[in-house]
C-alpha cells in the first residue's frame, strides 16, 4: 500500500464496525428520524416512516415463517418497496438475492432454484412472471405491491385507475404488500448476525461457462464499502456541514454497483435518495437533480453520455452536482470532458466487480490525477499484478520505469466474497487460499499505484452497465431450427460503449432467418441488453483443433474494421 497516495484526511487502513446492515440502517433512523429518506415520483418519505415500514413488514415476513438464513428474492425497479423489502429481509437475518426487472421468465427461474428462495417480493406488474415459473421453484410466498402502494394518496388513486388496472390482479395464493404492512406489528426486529461470516446477499454474476453464480457477499463485505466510500468523500472537502447529502437512486438496485453506491452508501451518511425506477426517462432524471440538489450521481457510461447529449440539459440548473462516479465498463474521455462540460460536476471512473461487492479502485477526484483509468485501490484493499502464466507478482517495474509488465489483476480486502453460493470448483478458480481475488482482467500499475485494464481474460461483454456472457446468448441463438452455429462478440460504437454482435451460421441458405426474426427470437429468451444489436451472416466460424469457436479472430476484425472507418 506504499504506493497509494491517498488524501491527507483518508487513513489507508479504516477501522470497519462489527455491525450488521440492518443495524446501521436502524442507527441513521434513530439519528435522521424527521429528515427526508426517500423521494418517489413526488413523494417523501422520511427515515422515521422508512423505518416503521421495514418494521412492519420484517414483522409479516417472520409471522410467514420465514427466518435467519432463508433466501428471499427481489423483483422490482428502484421504488421505496425495493428499500423497505431490502432491509426487512436483513431484520429478520433473511439473504437477499435481487433479480433484475429486465429479467426473462427463464432467467428469473434460474435464479430462483439455484439461490433456493422461499419467498419473492414483487409488483403486481411482474406476477405473470413470477406465476409462468413458480411451480418449478422452491417459492412458498408471493408478496406483491402496487407502485401505487407508495404514492402520494391523490398520485396513488390516479395510478390505480389509469395504469393500475392494467397489472394482474393478486389471487388468493398470493399476499399484498400494503395488506402485510396494515396487519402487522411495528415492533422493531433486528436479528443478530455475525457480520463477517453470515451472509447478506446472493449477488448473481456471470461465469465463463455463461451461467450466472450467485457471489455470496457477507454484512461486512458491504458494510466495508458503506465506510470506505463515505471516507472517500475527502477528496471533494467532505461532507457540507448543516446540509443533507442528496444522492440520486438512478443505477438500479439489482446491480451491485447501483446497489453499493446509490443506496447502502447513502445510507450510513443518512441521505437522501431520489429513486428514478426508469433511467431511460432522461428528463425525469434532469429534473430531479435541479429539484432535490442532488450532490452525488454514480451511474454507468451511457447514462452520462446521453444526458450530456440531451437536447435540453442546458435547461436545468445541475450546479449542485459534486461528484459523480462512472462503473460498470470504460469511460469513454470524451463522454467525460462532455459530461463535465454540460454539468460542472466532478467526473470519475472507477472499477469493481459483483464479487467484491464491488468498488475497489476509484480516481481521485484530483485535477491533475483523475483521467488514469480506474485510479487507485480504495482504503483497506490489496491489490496486485501476477504474471498470466507464473502467478508471480509483477513487483518490478519494466525497463521504461513507469509501469509494471501486463498481468492479471488480483484483489485482497474487506469486500472480497466468501465464495460461489453452492460451487466449491468454480469458488477455488478465482479465490486463492490466502484470499486473493482472480479478476480475470489484464492491468498495469504505474510507479504512484495507479492502474490501467489493459484487456480482458474473460470473453465479457459491458454493455450500458451490465454483463453479457457470450455463451449464455451463443446457446439462446443455437437452440433456433436454422442457426448451425453462433459466435457473440463486442463491437464498439464512435464513444468506445460496447454493443452485442452475433456472427451466425444458418442450417442453409434456402431457410436462413431474417435478422428480425432473430432479435424477436432472441427478446423471447433473454435480458433485453443482452439481445444483439448487429447479426452477420456467414459461412463458417474460426474454429479450435477440438472444434471449438474462436471468438478471438472475430473480435480482432472487428476492431480492425472500427479502425479503418
Amino acid at each position: 500500500m506504499a504506493h497509494w497516495k491517498y488524501h491527507p484526511n483518508i487513513p489507508a487502513e479504516i477501522d470497519i464496525p462489527n455491525k450488521s446492515i440492518h443495524e446501521i440502517f436502524f442507527d441513521s433512523v434513530d439519528e435522521c428520524s424527521d429528515l427526508p429518506f426517500l423521494y418517489f415520483e413526488g413523494n417523501t418519505i422520511t427515515y422515521q416512516e422508512a423505518g416503521e415500514k421495514v418494521q412492519k413488514l420484517a414483522n409479516a415476513l417472520k409471522n410467514l415463517g420465514l427466518k435467519k438464513g432463508d433466501r428471499i428474492a427481489l423483483f422490482m425497479p428502484n421504488c421505496p418497496q425495493y428499500v423497505i423489502g431490502y432491509m426487512s429481509i436483513l431484520s429478520i437475518g433473511g439473504i437477499v438475492t435481487a433479480i433484475s426487472p429486465l429479467y426473462t421468465a427463464k432467467e428469473i427461474k434460474h435464479q430462483l432454484k439455484d439461490s433456493g428462495s422461499k419467498a419473492i417480493l414483487t409488483l403486481d406488474m411482474f406476477l405473470d412472471k413470477v406465476r409462468e415459473v413458480r411451480e418449478e421453484t422452491n417459492l412458498e410466498h408471493v408478496i406483491a405491491s402496487s407502485i401505487a402502494d407508495e404514492l402520494s394518496s391523490l398520485k396513488g388513486i390516479l395510478y390505480r385507475l389509469v395504469i393500475g388496472r392494467k397489472n394482474p390482479k393478486i389471487q388468493d395464493d398470493e399476499l399484498s404488500y400494503s395488506q402485510l404492512l396494515k396487519d402487522s406489528s411495528d415492533t422493531r426486529i433486528s436479528v443478530k448476525v455475525n457480520p463477517k461470516e453470515d451472509l447478506a446477499a446472493l449477488q448473481y454474476t456471470g461465469g465463463t461457462t455463461g451461467v450466472p453464480k450467485g457471489a455470496m457477499l457477507t454484512h461486512h463485505n458491504l458494510v466495508s464499502q458503506m465506510v470506505i466510500l463515505h471516507y472517500w468523500e475527502e477528496w471533494i472537502g467532505g461532507p457540507i456541514p448543516g446540509v443533507q447529502r442528496a444522492n440520486m437512486g438512478a443505477l438500479p438496485f439489482s446491480h451491485i454497483f447501483g446497489l453499493t453506491t446509490a443506496m447502502l452508501w447513502p445510507i450510513y451518511a443518512g441521505g437522501s435518495i431520489l429513486l428514478i425506477p426508469d433511467p431511460r426517462k432522461l428528463e425525469d432524471v434532469l429534473k430531479g437533480i435541479e429539484k432535490y440538489n442532488i450532490q452525488f450521481f454514480n451511474a454507468v457510461p451511457l447514462l452520462f453520455q446521453k444526458l450530456a447529449d440531451h437536447p435540453k440539459v442546458g435547461n436545468y440548473n445541475l450546479s449542485s452536482l459534486r461528484q459523480c462516479i462512472s462503473g460498470g465498463c470504460s469511460l469513454h474521455p470524451k463522454v467525460l470532458e462532455k459530461f463535465e462540460e454540460k454539468t460542472g460536476a466532478t467526473l470519475v471512473e472507477g472499477y469493481g466487480l459483483s464479487e467484491a461487492s464491488p468498488v475497489t479502485h476509484i480516481n481521485p477526484a484530483d485535477r491533475e490525477l483523475r483521467k488514469i483509468n480506474i485510479g487507485m485501490p480504495i482504503p483497506n484493499t490489496e491489490a496486485k499484478i501476477v504474471d498470466l502464466e507464473s502467478g508471480e507478482d509483477l513487483k518490478e517495474f519494466s525497463v521504461k520505469g513507469d509501469k509494471t509488465p501486463a498481468g492479471e489483476l488480483l484483489i485482497r480486502g474487506p469486500q472480497v466474497m466468501k465464495g460461489y453460493w453452492n460451487r466449491p470448483e468454480a469458488t477455488n478458480k478465482v479465490l486463492t487460499e490466502d484470499g486473493w481475488l482472480r479478476t480475470g482482467d489484464v492491468a498495469c500499475m504505474d510507479k504512484d499505484g495507479y492502474f490501467a485494464i489493459i484487456d480482458r481474460l474473460k470473453d465479457v461483454i459491458f454493455t450500458s452497465g451490465y454483463q453479457v456472457w457470450p455463451l449464455e446468448v451463443e446457446e439462446v441463438l443455437c437452440n433456433h431450427p436454422d442457426i448451425s452455429m453462433a459466435a457473440v462478440i463486442p463491437v464498439t460504437d464512435d464513444q468506445g460503449n460496447e454493443l452485442v454482435k452475433a456472427v451466425i451460421v444458418p442450417e442453409n441458405e434456402e431457410s436462413k432467418p431474417s435478422k428480425e426474426e432473430l432479435r424477436a427470437f432472441c427478446k423471447k429468451n433473454l435480458a433485453p441488453y443482452k439481445v444483439p444489436r448487429f447479426f452477420e451472416y456467414r459461412e463458417e466460424l474460426p474454429l479450435s483443433a477440438v472444434g471449438k469457436v474462436l471468438r478471438r479472430p472475430l473480435r480482432e476484425e472487428a476492431c480492425m474494421k472500427v479502425k479503418q472507418t
